[in-house]
């Protein structure tokens, strides 16, 4: 595949020389490409592990270069650079924007469309939550392309939270949601965990979102839903809280799901509790969040966990109370 040789892909001395100090004179270089590469991957390992924000930042040009030539390592069963350069996205936090996306998303169909290559459709989905590629087409080939990559590639969690995280951010999208296949909806099944920083899962708390979750008339897929998107680090669209209130009263009534009520109180309660830690421990994540987004929190979730119980209270007192001693018990 001509477009990812080291030649081809991008991955120009004038940029590459702007990511470390080397010997370069009228434009050349003293070092081999590849000794060039593992400079190149040493500096960027020491600024993730320092977090050093803003030398990252002014490295953003070069740090995007690096990412076809991580795809081409891909191809020969190297994960090192791949792994590198995500990590350095994910360390940026909200810089994400920053990336010059503009010339990854075009090769992000090339990748997906790979028939033979599982490598390089594992590469367009693990870097597919960090840039809205969705956007290049307008009849949802794209999002097609995307749900039949994911079905020929091996899972793991890596796998799970990168296709989840996706799949929320097409769903919050109002011009992409509708070419979602139904299929895709089963991967909530698998519960991966979300990052605490989740645009996906922040996204997603839209009542348009939950509503064509219910849609699909299961269960089981809506549970999932509601356990992903429900996050300590997030708050909950207005209209979604309500949507999910409904969902509750609606979708989950009846004697036969005590269990799935069991789960859902047993993470409500989980949310609750990590909201009473208080600031310093959810600053570590969301430095921005202040003590009335904190009570806003507890505030929805006590809804929803108002919502649960009221369920409980419908059902034979027997019932009700063997539950309760289960859940404080």
């Amino acid at each position: 595949m001509r477009c990812f040789t080291y030649r081809n892909c991008g991955f120009a001395w004038e940029v590459s020389r702007s990511l470390i100090t080397a010997d370069v004179s009228n434009g050349q270089s003293s070092v081999q490409p590849e000794e060039l590469l593992a400079l190149i991957s040493k500096e960027l390992e020491a600024l993730v592990r320092a977090a050093d924000l803003d030398r990252i930042s002014s490295k953003f040009k070069a740090i995007t270069a690096l990412f076809p030539y991580a795809v081409w390592q891909e191809r020969n069963g190297q994960h090192e650079m791949l792994d590198l350069f995500l990590r350095t996205v994910r360390t940026s936090k909200k810089q994400k924007h920053r990336f010059m996306w503009k010339h990854i998303i075009p090769l992000i169909p090339t990748l997906l469309n790979e028939e033979n290559d599982v490598s390089l459709k594992r590469a367009a989905i693990l870097v597919s939550p960090h840039s809205r590629w969705w956007k290049a087409s307008t009849d949802g080939h794209l999002i097609q392309l995307f749900a039949a990559a994911v079905s020929a590639i091996p899972y793991t969690d890596e796998v799970g939270t990168s296709v989840v995280d996706t799949l929320l951010k097409i769903a919050s999208d109002d011009s992409a949601r509708s070419f979602i296949p139904v299929g895709m909806w089963s991967w909530l099944n698998r519960r991966p965990s979300l990052p605490p920083v989740c645009w996906g899962r922040r996204l997603a708390s839209h009542r348009d979102v939950l509503q064509i979750v219910r849609a699909i008339r299961d269960v089981e897929t809506v549970k999932s839903f509601l356990l992903l998107v429900w996050s300590e680090w997030d708050e909950l669209h207005f209209e979604g809280l309500e949507e999910m209130c409904t969902s509750i009263r609606e979708d989950l009534s009846g004697i036969e799901m005590r269990f799935h009520w069991e789960d859902l109180l047993q993470h409500l309660d989980r949310v609750l509790e990590q909201l009473d830690l208080g600031l310093e421990y959810l600053r570590q994540h969301d430095p921005d969040i202040d003590e009335s987004d904190i009570q806003r929190r507890k505030g929805q979730y006590g809804t929803l966990r108002e919502a649960l119980l009221e369920m409980l209270t419908r059902e034979p007192p027997g019932l009700t109370v063997i539950f309760l001693l289960a859940d404080f018990g």
